[in-house]
């Protein structure tokens, strides 16, 4: 099938095995986050939900055959419903794994299902979530502390070179709200006729940014972002670039259960900014603004079993010379290739189930929300 000129089922099915395609890779990277037979503890939103390890195994191995079930047969409905089933149900069990693009993937399907009935509509839903993504992550993006992070991960890339300028350090620094204001302006670009083309083709050329900074050649971290990244370039290509591209009917939004796509992604995001909805459902993507949590261990105990987790890099001020540290989101990255899911709440039941399994564990749980444009240290109670 040639892509210079594909019709819009074409361009529906083509979508459609580029998520199951980049989303079993997404699966198989981080095959311990699918399961309990993992250090990190599992933290369902709700008590009952703790369920026993197999059944962690068998909705892994259902999602997996789900998902290639439904690259093969893309426009099979009973697949698309299994599949939102059953990641549904998987996520309900442990909160780690609302991981944005867990998220994003779920919802896709879903529009598909939604509106099996009319391509355009399904196309149309899919560019709202792409235009809202880029939109609240670039606002999420124009904030200090991006600004500051971001011209560290700039320094410690090999692909970027050091340098002593003030103009050069300057501008390196600035970047930050640079990359913002270019997300927000690209994505109202994917709106227009005019302009979907181009916005795309530089959205291209952001995510190809983010994959040089990243990836193998770069600093070679985050790597569940890479097919992410992957999926994101492919699917501009094919929606927005491809002959004839493919522009959002506004009444397609108005349509039934689509109403809630406005709902999750134009809405609710919204909150995050005053604390009432999570980061990373609000499309809070590298904005270094949700919380993290650094556990002070001060008499080991049967934590030892950690021992492999603990940051052996004594180079910081965040607990006494007598401790350890055990950086969470580290240790999430190490075990389970993703970042812990960044909400309070869950670095509190993470502390409960971590002293609860280790009772002769002695240790400080600090927290670092960003408040007022910097990161507090609050003693997590």
């Amino acid at each position: 099938m040639a892509f210079s000129n594909l019709s819009i089922l074409s361009k529906k099915i083509i979508v459609t095995r580029l998520i199951c395609f980049f989303w079993l890779i997404a699966k198989v990277m981080s095959w311990k986050l699918w399961l309990a037979y993992r250090f990190f503890p599992v933290v369902p939103p709700f008590h009952f939900l703790f369920v026993p390890s197999f059944i962690h195994l068998v909705l892994f191995v259902f999602s997996l055959a789900a998902l290639l079930a439904l690259f093969l047969f893309p426009s099979n409905k009973v697949l698309q419903v299994s599949v939102i089933a059953i990641e549904i149900l998987s996520c309900l069990l442990d909160q780690n794994r609302w991981q944005p693009w867990e998220y994003q993937y779920i919802f896709i399907i879903l529009a598909m299902f939604i509106n099996y009935k009319n391509e355009q509509y399904a196309v149309s839903v899919i560019i709202f979530i792409f235009v809202t993504v880029y939109f609240f992550s670039g606002i999420g993006k124009m904030n200090p502390a991006f600004s500051q992070n971001i011209q560290h991960e700039i320094a410690r890339s090999r692909i970027f070179k050091e340098s002593n300028s003030y103009l050069y350090n300057l501008l390196i620094y600035h970047m930050g709200y640079f990359t913002g204001v270019i997300e927000i302006l690209l994505s109202m670009g994917l709106l227009f006729k005019r302009t979907i083309k181009i916005a795309a083709f530089f959205l291209v050329i952001m995510h190809l940014a983010i994959l040089a900074l990243f990836g193998p050649f770069g600093i070679d971290y985050d790597r569940i972002i890479w097919p992410w990244n992957m999926v994101m370039i492919l699917i501009l290509y094919v929606v927005f670039m491809a002959n004839p591209p493919v522009s959002m009917q506004v009444q397609a939004l108005k349509k039934g259960w689509n109403k809630l796509f406005i709902v999750l992604f134009g809405i609710l995001p919204l909150l995050n900014f005053f604390g009432y909805w999570d980061f990373f459902l609000s499309s809070s993507l590298f904005t270094y603004k949700p919380p993290e949590m650094f556990i002070c261990i001060h008499n080991q105990g049967s934590s030892k079993v950690l021992k492999s987790f603990f940051n052996v890099n004594r180079n910081h001020s965040l607990c006494d010379s007598n401790s350890v540290l055990l950086d969470v989101r580290a240790w999430s990255f190490k075990e389970m290739q993703v970042p812990a899911y960044p909400e309070i709440r869950v670095y509190k039941s993470i502390k409960e189930q971590l002293l609860k399994q280790y009772p002769g564990m002695n240790a400080t749980f600090t927290v670092y929300p960003y408040i007022n444009g910097r990161k507090k240290r609050i003693e997590l109670n």
